[in-house]
């Protein structure tokens, strides 16, 4: 997986209306980078 390739990070651009799957199921936190770490 993605973590096994040495990824730390991922990036996602952000579209308002998929707020509630970025963060209630997906895990992301709200930040100004946009990133999540793995």
């Amino acid at each position: 997986g993605s973590r096994a390739a040495g990824c730390e990070w991922l990036h996602v651009d952000f579209e308002e209306h998929l707020r509630s799957f970025y963060f209630e199921a997906c895990g992301f936190r709200e930040t100004t980078a946009g990133l999540i770490a793995l």
